[in-house]
């Protein structure tokens, strides 16, 4: 089986408030999840932009489908 480690784009939140048009194009490019930090590097807030969003999405449906051909055999 493929194994894939997931990663995120840390953005800190005052940043992500600021520009976050940029920030979402940024996700969208590189379809990953953005994780908003606060001063203190914790996790306050996590953002998908659509093609982040759309491609786990689509992740998900595969395991479905795979999960439901095992439990037809």
């Amino acid at each position: 089986m493929d194994y894939q480690i997931n990663q995120a784009i840390n953005v800190k939140q005052k940043l992500f408030l600021k520009y976050f048009v940029k920030v979402n194009e940024m996700g969208n490019a590189k379809q990953l999840p953005i994780n908003v930090i606060n001063d203190d590097h914790c996790i306050v807030g996590m953002y998908y932009p659509v093609n982040a969003y759309d491609k786990l999405h689509k992740e998900i449906s595969e395991l479905k489908h795979e999960i439901l051909i095992l439990k037809s055999k």
